[in-house]
């Protein structure tokens, strides 16, 4: 089974400006991902997806192969799915095969070591399955919450139908897809070209790699930063201990 991963890294961040490149830890945020995914047994390449030059200068920097995205796929509306479709047909047009794009997200710095790899292996050993994603577990229950009836006043209702379980041990347990990586078949990809369902592009057969809700932190604004170094912190300490 070949495998590639995809980073995407577009230029025009406006919560975060320039956050792909910033540093954090000493190290361009990007550097992150991209180590990760040349760790990871199973990549037959790591490939980061921008329409930035200095994005693209870092992303070589750090190791990466880097595959210009036209403009129309970096605006701030753009599918994010059609940037690493963009990448597979880059890669493909002479003629070479791949049949799974591991999509990362460039502003997520925390990776657990070997779970690119484990999802490799669920695809390799679930031939149904069209993806397999990170996830954390989540104990914010749908069920208990509200949304508003009344700006004005501020009076909220049920957010869904009452349901007659309450319980926390009674309700079926939920996961929460993060942007530590997707690995996803590339004929999954292709099929779903054009489909805007939210998460179409990873097909109807969907496995999970469990982890620890740290390695979800997002960096999109000035708060995640601190959190995303306390974390890193924390792994250093661990590694060196």
């Amino acid at each position: 089974m070949v495998a590639i991963a995809v980073i995407p890294a577009r230029g025009g961040s406006q919560r975060l400006p320039g956050k792909n490149i910033m540093l954090l830890g000493g190290r361009p945020l990007i550097a992150y991902p991209i180590e990760a995914a040349l760790r990871s047994r199973g990549l037959s390449e790591v490939i980061v997806s921008t329409e930035d030059e200095e994005i693209a200068k870092v992303a070589r920097g750090e190791g990466a192969r880097v595959v210009m995205r036209p403009p129309e796929l970096a605006q701030a509306d753009s599918p994010i799915d059609d940037s690493f479709r963009h990448v597979l047909d880059d890669v493909t047009r002479g003629g070479v095969s791949v049949d799974v794009v591991v999509c990362m997200q460039g502003n997520v710095p925390l990776h657990k070591e070997g779970e690119i790899g484990q999802a490799l292996g669920k695809l390799q050993a679930n031939p149904a399955a069209t993806a397999a994603a990170s996830a954390y577990r989540i104990w914010e229950r749908p069920e208990w919450m509200k949304k508003l009836r009344d700006v004005a006043t501020m009076e909220i209702e049920p957010l869904m139908a009452a349901e007659a379980r309450f319980r926390m041990q009674d309700l079926p347990t939920l996961y929460l897809l993060d942007g530590g990586f997707i690995a996803i078949r590339s004929d999954t990809l292709r099929r779903t070209a054009g489909v805007r369902r939210a998460h179409a592009y990873m097909g109807d057969r969907l496995l999970i790699v469990e982890h620890h809700r740290k390695y979800a932190v997002e960096i999109d604004d000035a708060e995640d930063v601190d959190m995303a170094e306390y974390f890193l912190r924390e792994k250093e300490t661990q590694e060196h201990a």
